[in-house]
């Protein structure tokens, strides 16, 4: 029987939720996640065992073709709806804040690179 191998590191206990918010091409713990590639940074989400990416519009079909994931979401998505009616679009952290209180999340595991002025916001 072969069994999957782990990285401990990367466990969470159960109801616990990990976000990470970086550039897969520079953030090895966002590679090991997703298995995939990105230049530009993109949202890792996993939650109750389910794990959710959002991906730039130029991202998100080469993403549901190769990233480990349950759910992809286009970015450009939420920042619609932060948006609204306004001509000016919103800044990165709170399409992530909207995306996350979406989700219902209050906290997360995060990584000790994560961006601390996303964090601020969310």
């Amino acid at each position: 029987m072969k069994s999957k191998i782990r990285n401990p590191k990367s466990e969470i206990r159960n109801g616990q939720t990990r976000l990470i918010v970086a550039a897969s091409d520079t953030d090895p713990d966002m590679l090991y996640a997703t298995k995939f590639w990105a230049p530009d940074p993109f949202v890792f989400l996993e939650r109750n065992g389910k794990r959710t990416l959002v991906l730039s519009d130029l991202e998100i079909d080469r993403g549901r073709k190769q990233a480990d994931a349950d759910e992809f979401i286009m970015f450009s998505e939420l920042e619609r709806e932060v948006q609204g009616k306004s001509k000016k679009a919103p800044p990165y952290e709170k399409v992530l804040a909207h995306f996350l209180k979406k989700r219902g999340v209050k906290s997360a595991i995060v990584p000790p690179n994560f961006p601390l002025g996303y964090a601020s916001k969310s």
